[in-house]
């Protein structure tokens, strides 16, 4: 692994090779180690460091880019001349923009853990066997991934600027099927002491014999508790078309509505800089600094995304980032939301999520690995799964409750949410 000193000579002496006015040159490097299991035995092993060079190049709006995993000075002159080749002979293009000046990057909580690089395959394995042997003794299935990664990403360009990150991540999913259901458990971290394998092992295993033998029920509108993990499934569609030029194209249900109220007074949803349980990278687009920023406060749209090109049309300030999401709760848990509902569903993960309609954001997909029956505060019974067709804006604006946030993957941490009229559409014979 290069240091970042060596990056920035690296990137230095290939820019120094280029003769176009405007040139970006990115770094990329990544170490990752793998399993993935099935049917309770491991079925693949990957892993392997590898690293890259992109290069973009422009006379004025003439651009072009060239890439190489080889960093010999020979290979470096040769991704520069084919960068140039290209961009003299590609045509003007009206959104391109110069590289972007030399910024202040803030200080972000750390990204990078030293205990991540030192695991073995064979702790991968290890980990693995104890949830394979969990689901065996059952006569259950469990499947899975668990992988361990170390990345860099480095930009330098012409202006002179060079933005560095230095991560790492660990990954680890299981989901266990039974008969008659199926339970998961998941959690992401850039550190491996805040993940604990037995404990989601153990986790996936109850919710799998928890969710055995389910009742049918009728589709219909239903007050639903969806745990963060299933918040997360539908808000990261809400997220993609949160873009300004989206809305001001007409192709997204946001058009003209940044000012307006959408969404319940309790939903809140920014960008965080400063959370180290969820800790973002230090810059985003083109090596913008990344900033704290609201997109939604108290229900109000407050602002859409807006990308360098659509930000200089707009005379306003590009955003570097929209993710990771960050969404405020309320000071309880899920248990303490399931015993306030009368009647609902629980619901733990959504799948196969697709459009119905693209620019109201009607969605349709099903429920997965865990649906229950709530009545009188207690859950009662699982239920056979169901096809559902709503828009995350409906299910914001009928919020009623939430619970405390908590990190879902490296790119969201939300709360459950309680929320009313949720229209399951049909039934489904999936389980």
């Amino acid at each position: 692994m290069r240091t970042k000193e060596q990056i920035r000579e690296l990137l230095d002496s290939v820019l120094g090779k280029v003769n176009a006015p405007h040139a970006q040159a990115e770094y990329y490097y990544e170490n990752d180690l793998a399993s993935r299991f099935g049917e309770n035995a491991i079925t693949q092993n990957t892993g392997g460091a590898e690293e890259n060079i992109r290069l973009v190049v422009a006379y004025g709006q003439q651009h072009g880019s060239s890439i190489t995993n080889k960093m010999d000075g020979e290979s470096l002159s040769r991704m520069v001349a084919r960068a140039e080749d290209i961009a003299r002979t590609s045509p003007p293009d009206p959104e391109y923009l110069p590289p972007v000046k030399p910024q202040t990057y803030p200080e972000v909580p750390q990204r990078f853990f030293d205990e991540v690089t030192g695991i073995e395959p064979a702790d991968l394995a290890d980990y693995i066997n104890y949830v394979v042997q969990l689901a065996r003794g059952a006569g259950f299935k469990a499947s899975g991934l668990y992988e361990a990664k170390s990345n860099i990403q480095a930009v330098a360009n012409s202006e002179g600027l060079f933005a560095f990150d230095k991560s790492t991540g660990l990954d680890y999913s299981t989901t266990i099927h039974g008969p008659r259901g199926s339970g998961h458990a998941s959690a992401n971290s850039e550190s491996a002491k805040r993940i604990n394998p037995h404990e989601l092992a153990q986790k996936a295993f109850d919710n799998a014999k928890m969710a055995q033998n389910p009742v049918d029920i009728e589709p219909g509108d239903y007050t639903v508790i969806f745990e963060p993990q299933a918040v997360t499934d539908l808000l990261g569609f809400l997220l993609y078309n949160m873009s300004q030029r989206d809305a001001d194209e007409g192709t997204t249900v946001f058009g003209g509505k940044v000012g307006e109220k959408m969404f319940s007074d309790k939903v809140n949803i920014v960008t965080r800089i400063d959370d180290p349980e969820l800790p973002v990278p230090p810059f985003g687009e083109d090596g913008l600094a990344v900033k704290h920023t609201a997109w939604v406060e108290k229900g109000v749209v407050k602002r859409l995304r807006h990308d360098r090109y659509w930000a200089s049309q707009k005379n306003t300030e590009p955003d570097p980032l929209l993710y990771p999401l960050f969404m405020d709760g309320e000071d309880q848990t899920v248990a303490d939301l399931i015993a306030k509902c009368d009647r609902g569903l629980l619901l733990k993960r959504l799948w196969y999520i697709r459009y119905v309609d693209r620019k109201e954001l009607l969605l349709t997909g099903m429920t997965r690995d865990g649906i229950y029956l709530i009545e009188n505060g207690k859950v009662v019974s699982p239920v056979i799964n169901l096809r559902w067709n709503e828009s995350p804006v409906v299910f914001l604006k009928n919020v009623v409750a939430m619970s405390r946030p908590e990190r879902v993957n490296d790119y969201a941490k939300v709360p459950g949410i309680m929320s009313t009229g949720f229209t399951f559409s049909s039934k489904t014979e999936s389980l």
